[in-house]
């Protein structure tokens, strides 16, 4: 597909040798000024398609939503590293750097903004308006506006109501690779996005290996653990525990055999983003939080040390391996007891209607645990509304077989 010369442009702002097609069109419609929704895989290079027609539009301003710090912080730093003016308004900044970011809005010199859900409540939405022509509007891991905005982050639900009191109707984006083919009527309306642009493209990663073993006690799961770092870790590895006591437990236990190479990272260890980002260490230990779009580099290896609550999340931290290609693995460890454990965890955060939906999407999870015949890449893409419809060959169940 032919390259706009305004991208061609822009590409060598970001160093950007190649584009893909499946880059190309949803980038085309955004500066087509079509609203866009975006369903593609992990490592895809989603970022691109909304940063890339934000900097064309430097007359405009962007504002985009992202559910994590860390997220907000990774896409800043990359951005003004190629001299973007690009900026964050977070919970980490004094007050006195929140009024700098403010008074930047003011004189039109930052044309990235990155905010979370709850900081539309503030009104910085009607503030940037009162400067600025807001072009453009991303919702970054857009599946959140459901899987959280009706559970423990309400602020999601709120995001159309907020684009909606603009006096003009900006270009929206919404993307996510793990979005259910089921929930994306309802992101779209809650976002208030019109005559939308669809792409879904395909979430099969043919550098990304999948296995799975039922453990029945903590003890066998940290032998397993052991096992298998021993056999597969070489450069960064990730373990997801479903809650922070399981973080802290397993990386104490990763600290007596890998010393001081060990990070745990949870919503109350924040301070250890910097040390995460810049790949000092090289086992991670982590809750699903850090499945979400931030570039930790190098990641060959993901293990779960519990069972996720939904393939769609399962899917999502796997993801976080084999970003730049490389052969990767994601080895799935599980129990009785984490079926129950996530059960709890669902009652605690979510009212009835939610959690029915979530239960149901956990018991899904578990008959894909224990199912022991089919390939387990087609029954998570199938899932996930993706006709990829052969086997792997290299699954723990298409192993079995062979």
């Amino acid at each position: 597909m032919k390259l706009r010369p305004e991208v061609r442009n822009i590409m060598k702002v970001l160093d950007i040798a190649k584009l893909r097609k499946n880059q190309i069109k949803p980038i085309n419609a955004i500066l087509d000024g079509r609203d866009t929704f975006i369903t593609a895989a992990t490592s895809f290079g989603k970022s691109l398609i909304y940063q890339i027609p934000a900097i064309i539009r430097y007359d405009t301003l962007t504002i985009v939503i992202e559910p994590l710090l860390a997220l907000m912080h990774d896409q800043v730093d990359k951005l003004q590293r190629h001299g973007v003016s690009a900026a964050y308004l977070d919970s980490t900044q004094s007050y006195l750097e929140q009024d700098d970011v403010i008074d930047a809005l003011g004189n039109q010199s930052i044309r990235i903004l990155y905010l979370s859900p709850e900081r539309l409540e503030s009104g910085i939405l009607s503030i940037a308006a009162e400067s600025n022509q807001i072009g453009m509007v991303v919702v970054d891991e857009c599946h959140c506006v459901t899987t959280w905005g009706y559970s423990f982050r309400h602020s999601y639900l709120k995001i159309g109501h907020y684009i909606s009191g603009l006096d003009y109707h900006p270009v929206i984006v919404a993307l996510s690779a793990t979005a259910m083919p089921e929930d994306k009527p309802e992101i779209m309306r809650l976002l208030a996005m019109q005559n939308v642009k669809n792409f879904s493209f395909s979430l099969y990663r043919s550098n990304l290996s999948f296995m799975k073993q039922i453990a029945s006690t903590r003890k066998e799961k940290q032998k397993l653990l052991k096992k298998y770092m021993k056999k597969f870790h070489k450069h960064t590895t990730i373990i997801f525990c479903a809650t922070k006591r399981d973080v802290e437990a397993v990386a104490t236990y990763l600290e007596g055999l890998y010393s001081n190479d060990v990070i745990a990272y949870h919503s109350e260890k924040k301070d250890e983003e910097k040390a995460l980002l810049s790949g000092t260490k090289h086992i991670i230990v982590a809750t699903s939080a850090l499945s979400m779009g931030v570039d930790v580099p190098n990641v060959d290896l993901v293990i779960h040390f519990n069972m996720p609550p939904s393939l769609a999340e399962y899917y999502q931290m796997a993801g976080r391996s084999g970003r730049e290609g490389q052969r990767a693995r994601s080895i799935l460890l599980y129990s009785a007891d984490d079926y129950y454990t996530n059960r709890r965890l669902l009652r605690k955060t979510t009212g009835e209607f939610t959690y029915r939906l979530a239960l149901k999407r956990l018991d899904a999870m578990k008959e894909f645990c224990d199912d022991t015949k089919q390939c387990m890449v087609k029954s998570l893409l199938h899932t996930l509304g993706d006709a990829y419809d052969k086997n792997c060959r290299y699954c723990t169940n298409c192993q079995k077989v062979r």
